[in-house]
């Protein structure tokens, strides 16, 4: 797997202050690395299980920390009435054993 390291950080920094020179000013407080949760179709599931009370919301890749207060309060309904509204019905996870992916490849600003 992929590792930050020191001189990585060093890197991007250096590359960030050519793009914006004002931020030479700045001081870095702090940094942060993790694992980024993306589906085979770059696109998120969310759906129940075959396990009481049990719900999946995930795969957003990069794109879920904008868009899981959205999908949320979609999910919400799905949660409340008991199956999937029209929003979350395509992203459940029986996609993968149907054939019905949905390509989100070209959404994000990054390629996963």
């Amino acid at each position: 797997g992929q590792r930050g390291s020191q001189q990585l950080a060093e890197e991007t920094l250096v590359a960030i202050c050519e793009l914006f020179p004002q931020y030479k000013r700045m001081k870095m407080l702090r940094q942060w690395g993790g694992i980024v949760d993306v589906c085979p179709d770059a696109s998120p599931i969310l759906t129940s299980t075959p396990v009481g009370n049990m719900y999946l919301n995930c795969g957003w890749g990069t794109g879920g920390f904008k868009a899981t207060p959205g999908s949320g309060h979609a999910f919400a309904a799905h949660i409340a009435r008991g199956e999937p509204t029209e929003l979350t019905a395509p992203f459940s996870l029986s996609r993968f054993e149907t054939g019905f992916l949905i390509d989100e490849h070209g959404a994000a600003a990054v390629a996963h």
